[in-house]
């Protein structure tokens, strides 16, 4: 789950808008979906890569029907706030729904989950937790070879390794854009490297309309917009006065241009 703070405008500013892990997926889809104009790699292969981007955190579902609380602050716990113990559950949860759509998929999500897990291992060297993560990642690199080799053996002319390590980056891309998007409101300009292609610059005209140069969709304009669930920023004492509290839907939305210049 996504916790982002309201907007600054003073009648939302004591709200938080909590945003599904799914939903940000979708919102990696949609930007996905139409992907690949001036230069920008487009997906390949399209339909497996387009169905991991989409379903890559399926998993969180079942945690975010009722989510914890942080008990140190009394906050909704963001993703970057979990325990390892509740997030490998999570991310084997997603893969084994991977699986079940197909080997690449299931490769390309233990592989974007693998690479947060030793990223955990690293920073907690010396910690039993580290020893969680590391036998997550040995677990799943090992299934994701049998999945690549079986893919491979589908059609061993095009299905490369080099493709699947492409595939791989473009999901991870994804991922981290949609997450640009949904943690919190941007005001200043920003540049963002790409998998095959040149650095993607995004420059807030307003909260709800982002200037994009080069372009890099197929399309003339995008409308994109995420649901959230807004609710008080007050400490919570636990995960069911979290799913208790009053709250309102929130809707976040922009609209995606080509960047004409610094006139807008």
């Amino acid at each position: 789950m996504i916790r982002r703070d309201a907007s600054s405008d003073e009648a939302a500013a004591a709200k938080w808008i909590l945003i599904s892990q799914i939903e940000h997926a979708r919102l990696a889809g949609k930007l996905a979906e139409h992907w690949g104009a001036d230069g920008f790699a487009p997906l390949a292969p399209r339909d497996e890569l387009l169905w991991a981007v989409y379903h890559h955190d399926d998993g969180w579902r079942e945690w975010e029907q009722t989510p914890e609380v942080d008990p140190r602050h009394g906050r909704p716990r963001t993703f970057t706030e979990m325990e390892l113990a509740d997030s490998l559950v999570i991310w084997t949860a997603s893969i084994e729904t991977a699986r079940r759509a197909g080997v690449l998929q299931a490769a390309l999500v233990a592989g974007h989950f693998c690479a947060l897990a030793r990223r955990i291992a690293g920073w907690k060297q010396g910690d039993p937790q580290a020893a969680e993560a590391a036998r997550f990642v040995t677990h799943y690199e090992a299934c994701s070879v049998d999945w690549r080799r079986d893919w491979q053996a589908q059609n061993p002319t095009t299905n490369t390794p080099l493709l699947a390590q492409r595939a791989l980056a473009q999901l991870q891309f994804f991922d981290a854009l949609s997450l640009w998007f949904c943690c919190a409101e941007a005001s200043e300009p920003d540049q963002i490297e790409t998998p095959g292609g040149p650095v993607l610059t995004i420059r807030p005209q307003d909260p709800g309309c982002l200037l994009l140069a080069p372009w890099p969709l197929v399309v003339a304009s995008l409308n994109l917009e995420i649901t959230g669930r807004a609710v008080a920023k007050i400490r919570y004492g636990s995960r069911r006065d979290l799913a208790v509290a009053p709250s309102q839907p929130a809707l976040l939305r922009w609209q995606l241009r080509p960047d004409s210049g610094p006139a807008g």
